[in-house]
């Protein structure tokens, strides 16, 4: 499967997923200094710069297809550590996300954020998605299920869809645009 890893950090998804046989054909990624680090660890994938600015027709033009779409979009927005200013919040990113959920339509898509994000966003998301003709799944795991130290709860979507066209019963749109 092909990835589109966004808001991408240093490669963590990306190490992970290529663990199970996942191929990132491209990261997005603003900061400069995590740019620095995929380009180290994945010399042969295209690194783009601003989830605002990267569209469909460039990945085509770049000869990138892709079958899920990653991202652990900002969760300053969510996070009990800030304001929890949600949307009103200019680093929420989820509409870009979706934007290029939207263009793209891949079979897959992966999100991930804090646990603030479930009673702020996660419906709407979801819904979102829906509307897309995904199905959608969520579930929180704590890092301790994965031996860390701590809790620190994180929130995961995981969203499908066949992009047969067929129409939701559930929220009655077409999946395929």
């Amino acid at each position: 499967m092909k990835v589109l890893d966004l808001f991408s950090g240093i490669g963590g998804f990306a190490l992970a997923s290529h663990m199970e046989g996942f191929e990132t054909v491209a990261f997005c990624e603003y900061d400069k200094h995590a740019q620095k680090v995929l380009e180290k660890r994945f010399p042969n994938t295209p690194v783009y710069d601003d989830v605002k600015t990267l569209t469909k027709e460039q990945l085509d033009n770049d000869g990138i297809t892709v079958d899920v779409i990653c991202g652990g979009f900002p969760c300053q927005p969510f996070s009990v550590a800030g304001e929890q200013r949600g949307e009103d919040d200019d680093r929420h990113l989820w509409p870009e996300m979706l934007r290029l959920i939207k263009e793209i339509h891949p079979r897959w898509v992966i999100g991930e954020n804090v646990s603030g994000f479930v009673s702020m966003a996660l419906e709407d998301v979801s819904l979102d998605l829906e509307r897309e003709g995904y199905e959608v799944r969520s579930a929180v795991i704590p890092a301790c299920a994965k031996n860390a130290h701590h809790r620190r709860d994180r929130v995961w979507i995981i969203a499908h869809s066949d992009n047969t066209g067929i129409i939701s019963p559930r929220c009655g749109t077409n999946g395929n645009r």
